[in-house]
């Protein structure tokens, strides 16, 4: 890919998202002395995430060969989940006893105790339930690199998903996410 002319696609309806993400990609890119420049930059009313006609598709093929074009990176935010959970919520108490005189005459023999009411079951443990929940979003990602000088069905040089739990909203995650690519790009 180093002497591909690559365009760097944020598929995101966010905006800001489009353009954090793009532009952390495309910096790590040049920086590895790629040609990469950001879609937001050469076609800023492209709306990459919407849904593509077959027309669109021949408009989109003809302005990567108009504009020289021959590599693309693409990255897609390919799900969202967001997952509750329970923190401290299952605490179980129950009365303690210890030998000595303490302890009722039944514990004192197997058979006695066996046989005891509140033996059959937890009928003597209360389960507490207060607790905190927690909500965690992920993120998952996807970024594949594609050689458009190859013919159709071996452009794919390569293809990377991560997922992000909890990503603050600064674009240090784009920059994050981006080292990740431009590191195992890198190594092939």
């Amino acid at each position: 890919m180093n002497d591909k002319k690559i365009l760097v696609v944020g598929r995101s309806a966010d905006k800001d998202l489009r353009i954090a993400f793009e532009n952390a990609i495309t910096k790590k890119f040049v920086d590895a002395g790629l040609n990469a420049i950001s879609s937001h930059t050469q076609f800023p009313d492209f709306k990459p995430a919407a849904k593509i006609t077959e027309q669109q598709k021949k408009q989109i093929r003809s302005i990567l060969e108009q504009n020289s074009y021959n590599g693309v990176v693409l990255t897609v935010l390919k799900d969202y989940q967001e997952r509750s959970r329970e923190v401290g919520a299952e605490k179980y108490e129950t009365t303690v006893y210890y030998g000595g005189a303490t302890y009722p005459d039944a514990y004192g023999g197997f058979y006695n105790y066996f046989y005891l009411p509140g033996t059959y079951s937890s009928d003597q443990v209360s389960l507490k339930t207060e607790g905190t929940t927690i909500t965690s979003k992920l993120y998952i990602l996807e970024t594949v690199v594609y050689d458009l000088t190859q013919e159709e069905g071996k452009q794919l040089v390569a293809w990377t998903t991560a997922s992000i739990e909890n990503p603050d909203v600064s674009p240090s995650i784009a920059s994050s996410y981006a080292n990740a690519v431009a590191k195992g790009f890198k190594s092939k």
